[in-house]
């Protein structure tokens, strides 16, 4: 019975790999608009993420801006909040990945020091069990006099 991964030839091994920490793929941001330079336009170009003022800004148009603007927020457009939940599925993916590697490191950690007093605990049952037959081959010498 071919699975699909059989089919397309990858082995059992290729699933159980995990990603490498550095996504090799280069995370670009979508690009900027081109400054238009139109003459009807009396704005300055706009930059994402900066903000702008006009140099000839119309008597409307500030008073509205100036009692409205303080309550609205920007919105984002959808390639930043995309990019932006990209980037933090991908911090928390490399954060998730530190994490299980901490805890392994810690298990076999402790793992290894469950061993050497394990190894201790043998040696000293064997050094009493020693001792014991020395006692009580002493008790008999004792006793035969």
């Amino acid at each position: 019975m071919n699975t699909v991964g059989q089919d397309l030839g990858i082995g059992e091994d290729f699933l159980s790999q995990e990603p490498p920490l550095i996504n090799t793929q280069p995370t670009s941001s979508p690009p900027l608009a081109p400054p238009t330079t139109t003459t009807t336009n009396n704005k300055s170009p706009s930059i994402p993420g900066t903000s702008t003022f006009s140099l000839h800004p119309s008597p409307a148009a500030s008073a509205a801006s100036s009692g409205s603007s303080s309550s609205h927020k920007r919105k984002s457009s959808p390639e930043d909040e995309s990019a932006a939940v990209a980037l933090k599925r991908q911090r928390n993916t490399l954060a998730a990945r530190k994490y299980r590697q901490k805890r392994l490191d810690r298990i076999s950690e402790l793992e290894a020091a469950l061993a050497a007093m394990t190894s201790e605990r043998d040696d000293m049952r064997l050094q009493l069990a020693r001792r014991e037959a020395e006692v009580d081959a002493l008790r008999e010498m004792l006793s035969k006099k």
